[in-house]
């Protein structure tokens, strides 16, 4: 499970092949999702904005609170954040912007 405060779903967009425990062979993923921790969004409401890898400022939706435990995850991916286990109650959907790694947790812009 999550920090505390981390009560919504990250998943990232993955259409490559999973193995099928029943079969135990290599089939699609069905629903085009990965999930990758529990997460905390927190909206920009206010207009920040941060500089991106090429030191361009860029406007961002939303910042996505992780555990340090979670691995980079590479910039472009589109990821989602949903309100269930499922990834059907979508909250935010995104490419991502940035991904810093801190010592109490990590951190993505989408």
């Amino acid at each position: 499970m999550g920090a505390i405060g981390h009560n919504h779903y990250l998943f990232v967009e993955d259409y490559s092949l999973i193995y099928d425990e029943d079969t135990g062979e290599m089939i699609p993923n069905q629903n085009g999702i990965k999930f990758i921790s529990m997460c905390r969004e927190q909206v920009n409401s206010s207009g920040k904005v941060i500089a991106g890898t090429d030191g361009i400022t860029i406007a961002y939706n939303s910042v996505i609170h992780l555990d340090t435990s979670v691995l980079p995850i590479e910039l472009g991916k589109t990821i989602i954040v949903s309100n269930d286990s499922e990834g059907k109650d979508i909250r935010i959907k995104g490419s991502i912007l940035r991904f810093t790694e801190g010592l109490l947790h990590n951190r993505l812009w989408v």
